[in-house]
């Protein structure tokens, strides 16, 4: 029998599924060899197969659990509103679906806060279904994107169904949200781009949602922006059963999903052949509804179908085109207009060519001619917003033909007709493109022209604005707005000229540079791409010319570096980066004395090295930035503006110490971080309010810190990391809206609070971290969905509370402000263990044992450090053993900590040898009776 993970690319449930049902070790390990290899999916399988083994399955129903039966079926459906499920108490029933009911709840502990809790039918807690529950629950946890609903927590009722608990979305769904705030079709498209990347980020860890539509896709705004959340991510796939709130045809338990958004591969029943590009489909009808206010196909006549007949529909029948749609909808088209913030002409064009496109390539029947990922999808409406050529295009002529051949087969005699057409239409576009291609000449020059005007006066006054400038008054923002409309129309003219088209990429490069400036860094991304395909065509076609080859391959520097800033795509950028540095290379070599090409070279080494050293591979990052920084020199030597090469030497010397930093050559680091701060304190005294250069400076100081904290030279390393944070801090306040000086502070603030903390200078380490937590809580109003500024925030919080619990005698001790910081600590963020151990040591000084240990066995596992303080718990209420048991445990982790963290490093160690001496004079003593720590 042909194994069925061959139909479609195997994910994370299917094989840990397969994998279960091998109960041999040796059986096991082949399978895992032959469907996964050595890669990152068989890493998650393989986690969680040592998860199921290592077991209280939260969803295994007791031994004695009697089987729910038809007669009191309906009384378990629906839970009491006020029933206590664990720590969750049902406030009221929002949603029922097919799988089950949907409540908002209240949870108690570990912190207060609602959630939405969905309790599975009977009916649907076979050991089938709940075995695949775990799992999908399992892949679930994995996932962390801003843009999907987390699962909090999972487990059985009284009764015995599994539930699971999830965060509550207060939003409404996608297509009603933008309807009700009358967003623009831009504005419609820019969320549905957030969409697709929380589904992108699904499928990458092996989940298919089966059951997008807009009930699934709920908008929530936050400090007034709209941020959208997916919910019931793979649920559908889990339960192999209908979930949706107006599900058709539920007693088909074989159809899952909604059918107006279904794929026609779910209409084919076969669940086994489904795969990722099915939700591309979904994604692709409610694209449609977010344009048009319809779905592709009618509701009512879907409903009234049979089944088999709405199968068919889903499978053969063609949907008509978007703004085909339009046109269809009589009185109803002035208010979707109006909803959209558009005339009707200008909406039905508007919709016509392009969007119209990217939406039919969605709603492919054959899914391999659709988007292959999400990210496709995304990147394609994206290029649509810029301006650029979208990827999807209209069907072929003979596509066409095709399809119409197999509709029409019975009828079709002869294809002369249309071939017919084909060359009459192909005449005409000849005729209107070479008119075209005469006027387009005629302007050429005058458009040049007006690049280069607009050019002189941007540079001359817009990118000094942005770079050194708090905030723009109206007439410099209007001014920059003007100038990117300007090069963003100049820049999309396609002309034939040459010496136009490289006027075009340079335009390209200019809007890439403002909305980068501007933070629109997607945007961006897309301006850079357009820079680099123009250039490359010019250098593809006039071989000899070695300006447009320099510019090629300079062009892959502003890709490369804003791919680089969009997160973490290390791997992605390094052949754009290598590629530069080839083509360079070898236009040095033909070019030794062009001074231009070898600083471009020097700056594409850079840039390569600097992604080598993110990369963790350290010896080729030295070797690369060893050469750039070479080269810079050299160029520097005779150069009349001297700063033009050398002011990127201090850059390089920051890399390489970092380079020397992770390789433990700490005296070679500390010289680098030296000697870059030495120059940059030369370029200040020229230019001492230059933010570049302070900024550059506080990264050479934070990184010198480090290299001394390491060295246990904790008073060298205090000034560097104060002096640091005395440079950003005056940067942010200069330039509140740049939010990359705040960032930086952010981290220098976390490192001078963990050392003070570590070293015992609790007063400083007070106003530092309650500095910290102002600047988090700021940057967390300005970026809700950035999880950096909600770990540092929870990070400060807990180390505050710390500071309260730690000295009992001392002026610091303060139990029940401890007891305040670290539930704020958890409560901002309940996974971080630092908060869970930060709340442990709190209700610990509280005399709250047992509360002491529950918190405590929430720290992960390689953060054990609070488990010294569950050891005095355990001894405080009687289990001396098992006081005993932890303790002695806790120093094995203990000295594997300090193997691998050696004091000096923000001397967290200290502290967690506070804890161990007062376990020890604790463990040592007889009982007091007291019920209270000693002293």
């Amino acid at each position: 029998m042909a194994n069925p993970m061959q139909k479609a690319a195997p994910n994370v449930e299917d094989i840990f599924s397969a994998a279960l049902e091998l109960q041999a070790p040796e059986a096991r390990s082949a399978f895992l060899d032959r469907v996964c290899g050595d890669t990152g999916l068989r890493r998650d399988v393989e986690q969680l197969l040592a998860l199921d083994a290592g077991a209280n399955d939260f969803l295994e129903a007791p031994a004695a659990m009697p089987t729910v039966t038809a007669a009191h079926e309906s009384h378990l459906a629906i839970e009491e509103v006020g029933t206590v499920i664990g720590p969750y108490k049902l406030l009221e029933a929002v949603g029922e679906g097919g799988m089950g009911t949907v409540y908002m709840a209240e949870q108690t502990e570990p912190v207060r806060r609602r959630v939405a809790l969905k309790v599975i039918k009977p009916g649907m807690d076979s050991k089938q279904v709940v075995a695949r529950f775990e799992a999908e629950r399992q892949a679930l946890a994995m996932m962390d994107h801003p843009n999907i609903a987390k699962v909090h927590d999972a487990g059985t009722t009284p009764s015995g169904r599994p539930y699971f608990v999830m965060e509550l979305v207060r939003g409404l769904p996608v297509t009603e949200y933008c309807d009700r705030h009358e967003l623009s079709i831009p504005e419609r498209l820019e969320l549905f781009v957030l969409v697709c990347r929380a589904v992108q980020h699904a499928h990458q860890k092996g989940v298919i949602h089966r059951d997008l539509k807009p009930s699934n896709v709920l908008v929530t705004d936050i400090d007034g922006v709209a941020v959208p959340k997916v919910i019931d991510f793979g649920v559908a796939k889990a339960t192999g059963g209908a979930l949706t709130e107006k599900t058709l045809f539920t007693g088909f338990h074989q159809f899952v999903g909604t059918p107006l958004y279904a794929s026609p591969e779910q209409a084919e029943l076969s669940g086994a052949d489904v795969d990722t590009r099915s939700d591309l489909y979904s994604l692709g009808v409610l694209l449609y509804e977010l344009l048009t206010g319809t779905t592709p196909f009618d509701s009512e006549r879907l409903r009234r179908a049979a089944f088999d007949e709405m199968r068919r529909v889903l499978r053969d029948e063609e949907p008509p085109r978007p703004s085909t749609r339009l046109s269809t909808l009589g009185d109803q088209l002035s208010t979707v207009s109006a909803r959209r913030k558009a005339d009707p002409r200008r909406l039905c064009a508007t919709m016509k060519g392009e969007l119209d496109w990217v939406v039919m390539k969605s709603l492919e029947k054959d899914r391999r001619r659709r988007y292959e990922t999400a990210s496709d999808f995304a990147a394609d409406v994206m290029n649509y917003l810029a301006d650029r050529p979208v990827g999807a295009c209209p069907p072929t002529a003979w596509y066409r033909l095709g399809k119409f051949a197999r509709r029409n087969r019975p009828t079709l005699v002869t294809g002369g007709f249309v071939a017919c057409a084909l060359v009459v239409g192909a005449a005409v576009s000849t005729w209107q493109a070479v008119r075209a291609t005469q006027a387009q000449r005629e302007t050429n020059a005058a458009f040049v022209t007006a690049r280069r005007a607009v050019d002189e006066m941007y540079s001359q006054f817009a990118e000094e604005w942005i770079a050194k400038q708090p905030r723009l008054t109206k007439v410099q923002s209007d001014f920059i707005e003007k100038a990117l409309a300007f090069y963003e129309q100049f820049a999309s003219l396609r002309p034939d000229d040459p010496q136009a088209t490289f006027e075009a990429a340079l335009a390209w490069r200019r809007v890439g540079n403002i909305r980068q400036k501007l933070g629109r860094v997607e945007l961006a991304e897309a301006a850079y791409r357009t820079e680099v395909e123009q250039f490359d065509r010019l250098a593809a076609h006039f071989p000899e010319r070695a300006d447009y080859a320099s510019e090629a391959a300079f062009s892959r520097l502003d890709l490369g570096a804003v791919m680089v800033r969009r997160g973490d795509r290390h791997f992605e950028v390094e052949p754009v980066f290598k590629r530069s540095v080839a083509d360079l290379d070898a236009l040095a070599a033909r070019h030794p004395e062009d001074r231009e090409v070898r600083g471009r070279l020097a700056w594409s080494l850079y840039a390569l090295g600097a992604l080598h050293r993110m990369q963790r591979r350290n010896e080729d990052a030295e070797r690369v930035l060893l050469r750039s920084r070479e080269l810079f020199k050299q160029l520097s030597e005779g150069d009349p503006i001297r700063l033009k090469f050398q002011r990127i030497v201090p850059t390089c010397e920051i890399e390489l110490g970092r380079v020397y930093k992770e390789t433990g050559r700490l005296t070679e680091a500390e010289a680098a971080f030296r000697g870059a701060a030495k120059l940059l304190e030369t370029f200040l005294g020229e230019e001492p309010r230059d933010p570049v250069y302070r900024s550059k400076l506080a990264e050479a100081l934070k990184n010198a810190s480090d290299v001394l904290c390491t060295a246990d030279r904790p008073a060298e390393a205090f000034e560097c990391i104060r002096r640091a944070v005395a440079l950003l801090d005056a940067l942010a306040e200069e330039f509140p809206d740049e939010l990359d000086y705040s960032d930086h502070l952010e981290t220098c603030l976390d490192n001078l609070f963990l050392s003070l903390h570590g070293h015992g200078e609790r007063g400083e380490a007070e106003r530092v971290g309650l500095q910290g937590v102002k600047l988090s809580e700021r940057l967390l109003r300005v970026r809700p969905a950035d999880p950096k500024h909600r770990d540092q925030l929870s990070k400060f919080l807990s180390l505050l509370a710390d500071l309260h619990s730690e000295d009992t005698r001392g002026p610091m001790y303060a139990p029940e402000e401890a007891l305040k910081l670290a539930r704020r600590a958890v409560e901002v963020d309940p996974i971080q263990g630092l908060g869970q151990q930060s709340l442990g040591w709190a209700r610990y000084r509280a005399g709250n044992w047992k509360g002491c240990i529950e918190s405590l066995e929430k720290q992960p596992d390689y953060q054990r450090a609070g488990d010294f303080i569950a050891a005095m718990a355990y001894w405080h209420l009687g289990d001396r053993a098992k006081a005993r048991e932890v303790f002695t445990r806790t120093e094995e982790w203990l000295a594997r900590y300090e193997r691998h963290w050696k004091p000096g490093i923000y001397p967290t160690s200290a502290m967690l040898r506070r804890f161990r001496s007062e376990a020890e004079s604790l463990l040592r003593l007889e009982p007091t009776g007291t019920g209270r720590p000693p002293g």
